[in-house]
């Protein structure tokens, strides 16, 4: 039994299912993404599923969680 295929939509967090506010989704350059600016546990990259890696943007919510947790803190729940 195969794995139903995950939707892409590269303006939606793969995480939490919220917009990622990616500026590359918008057709703007990399540069303007709020991601550029921002410093990422690798931990929040890893949590992405693999077939939506390189595809689509964590949001700065799911980012920020996952690089600051409090112990015993779960992930944010999905939108």
């Amino acid at each position: 039994m195969s794995t139903p295929a995950l939707p892409l939509d590269p303006a939606v967090c793969p995480l939490c299912g919220g917009p990622n506010a990616c500026a590359m989704a918008q057709g703007q350059p990399a540069e303007r993404c709020w991601c550029m600016q921002a410093t990422l546990n690798p931990a929040a990259l890893a949590a992405v599923p693999e077939a939506l890696r390189r595809k689509a943007c964590i949001c700065a919510r799911c980012g920020m969680h996952l690089a600051t947790p409090s112990p015993g803190e779960a992930p944010p729940a999905p939108i």
